[in-house]
């Protein structure tokens, strides 16, 4: 069952989410290299969030024997966007960490003027189950 928190829309919010986050990959038994990995793209789409968001925010954690599924939900109409920035660029470069290093991303647009949108990836807890597949954008609630 997938545990849940509130994020506050605060930048400040991204160190506490990134440890509630590595409390939940520990206890649920996540080997250490996955783990760091799965902080590492926890901070990134919680912090894409913070900035370019509408709250309230809601990040979702859940851990299977397979692999883990996180989701970042909002209130923003505007969908992540895939930039491959100069070096020079001071941002840009948080979904394209998700891209390059999770299993698998995507979005759930809203469905509704007022609705919410979900950013979500995962990431397979065996190098072997790793099948890059890009962003999805479906809508359709993959996973």
């Amino acid at each position: 069952m997938p545990d849940q928190r509130s994020i506050d829309a605060e930048l400040s919010s991204v160190a506490p989410a990134r440890r509630w986050a590595r409390e939940k990959f520990d206890a649920a038994g996540v080997e250490p290299a996955v783990r760091d990995l799965l902080v590492l793209l926890v901070s990134e789409v919680v912090t894409n969030a913070v900035e370019h968001a509408a709250p309230p925010l809601l990040l979702r954690i859940d851990v299977t024997d397979e692999a883990t599924r996180v989701e970042v939900e909002d209130r923003a109409r505007e969908l992540p966007i895939l930039k491959d920035p100069e070096p020079s660029e001071p941002g840009g470069r948080g979904i394209k960490f998700v891209d390059d290093l999770a299993t698998r991303w995507g979005t759930e647009p809203p469905s509704t003027p007022d609705g919410v949108k979900t950013v979500w990836f995962e990431v397979a807890h065996r190098p072997d189950d790793r099948s890059s597949s890009g962003p999805a954008t479906d809508g359709a609630g993959e996973g």
